[in-house]
């Protein structure tokens, strides 16, 4: 890796001898940094224009970034050099080795990948976690590479690959349900949370991901290009394949979105940081403090949805204290369910849909019989307050009486809700009143926490 000292950003060619081009500032003052990976037949620099300066200048409330730009042969470019195409794995993990240095220095190493790129960047992020994992089984679910951009990028491959020759290694790995890409998607699936939520969830770690559509693209489908990325973590632009990774201003709509993605991300991994620290500091504490957490489930008509999303940011927020609101798919099974949520559609509550029963009866049957405490019912939709009088008239008067019913007009409304009763049990909740008593034992505030990493 070439290290350039830059006061203002400045190109300068690749040579043989380096694929990473990191453009830093004599001071050494940036504790984040950019990195670029170009897509077929793209170059270091000739991809993005642009880009990589407005990234490395900052704008307004945004601090400058410091930029690595990485270059690889691929396609033509390959030919020229006497290979049929790039080796995604062996570029990949030539890039692992750029993290690997780059982690020495940056605390936050953001990827922002463009078309083939994103396969290269997703490949070699799955070497690097997995090099993490197995050099300390322990290791934080939370890395130094803190989040990846998709920059028209064929997620779940690109029909437009069988046009080309197949004679291009690079190009094989384009094509739709590719060997290399499904096994590399089945990794981030399976172990890597892409959401940037504020817990850290159940999976062993957190890398958020984002994908950027465009419009105007005949090579990606937006299908592709979104892949199965959460909704408010995909970016439709109105622009070709090539002309959404150029933006010409700090004012275009590419760049400010990647910063608002990076201030949220930024925003998450200080709570994600700020949890570990509490839960290090709650284990000096009296044993009670160390087993207190708050379990909840949702029920719903459909699932992997946005509902679930909102469930989550909302469970997520209110693990802020030494109580940690924990989903009940991550404790033993058969544990007791603190609060049931059960979410339906208003219109089929009205209407009096057999699934839009079953969650309301579900829900019903497990207060009943003791594997929920408390119970509370969400019908979503225009005709939420009719839907909610239909509920109480589904349950007996014990469960009418105990039972939290109240529904929102649209999905912004559910996340009220669900904050409102899961903060009412908290506060009443035994678990809360240990925590309490052991803050007055030994108070401490956010900034302790940030002094406290001896612990």
């Amino acid at each position: 890796m070439r290290i350039l000292k830059q006061d203002a950003f400045a190109k300068v060619r690749f040579s043989d001898g380096h694929s990473m081009h990191l453009h830093t500032r004599p001071s050494g003052s940036s504790k984040a940094v950019a990195v670029l990976v170009h897509g077929l037949n793209g170059s270091g620099y000739g991809t993005w224009k642009t880009w990589p300066e407005l990234i490395f200048q900052g704008h307004r409330d945004t601090a400058p970034m410091d930029v690595a730009v990485y270059d690889y042969p691929s396609l033509f470019r390959a030919v020229l050099r006497g290979r049929p195409g790039a080796d995604i794995d062996v570029q990949a993990r030539q890039l692992v080795e750029h993290i690997q240095e780059l982690s020495q220095q940056y605390g936050e190493i953001y990827l922002i990948a463009h078309s083939l790129g994103g396969l290269v960047a997703e490949t070699a992020v799955s070497m690097y976690l997995r090099d993490l994992a197995i050099k300390d089984g322990r290791c934080s679910p939370v890395s130094p590479v803190a989040a990846m951009f998709m920059m028209a990028s064929p997620i779940r491959g690109s029909g437009k690959a069988l046009l080309l020759l197949s004679f291009f290694r690079d190009v094989k790995r384009l094509r739709l349900l590719s060997k290399d890409q499904t096994e590399y998607g089945n990794f981030f699936h399976s172990h890597v949370q892409v959401q940037c939520l504020a817990s850290e969830g159940k999976y062993r770690f957190i890398v958020p991901r984002y994908a950027a559509v465009a419009t105007l693209d005949v090579a990606v489908s937006p299908t592709s290009a979104s892949g199965s990325l959460p909704e408010d973590q995909r970016r439709r632009f109105k622009a070709t394949h090539f002309a959404v990774v150029k933006p010409r201003e700090f004012d275009a709509p590419q760049h400010t979105w990647l910063l608002a993605s990076i201030k949220n991300v930024q925003e998450a991994r200080a709570q994600w940081q700020r949890n570990a620290k509490q839960k290090r500091l709650a284990s000096v504490l009296e044993e009670p403090s160390r087993s207190a957490f708050f379990v909840t489930r949702l029920e719903g008509e459909r699932r992997d949805s946005d509902w679930d999303a909102i469930y989550n940011k909302v469970r997520a927020e209110s693990s802020t204290s030494y109580v940690d609101v924990v989903d009940y798919d991550h404790v033993k099974a058969g544990t007791k369910v603190d609060l049931l949520i059960a979410v339906n559609h208003a219109g089929g509550v009205i209407s009096g849909a057999p699934p839009s029963k079953r969650v309301v009866f579900e829900a019903a049957e497990a207060f009943k019989r003791g594997s929920a405490a408390s119970v509370g019912i969400c019908p979503v939709g225009e005709s939420y307050s009719a839907a909610s009088m239909e509920v109480r008239g589904w349950l007996s008067p014990e469960q009418a009486s105990k039972f939290y019913v109240e529904g929102a007009e649209g999905n912004s409304g559910i996340g009220i809700v669900l904050r409102k009763w899961i903060d009412a049990l908290l506060h009443r909740h035994p678990a809360r009143q240990i925590a309490r008593s052991q803050q007055r034992l030994l108070p401490l505030n956010y900034d302790a926490y940030e002094e406290a990493e001896e612990l």
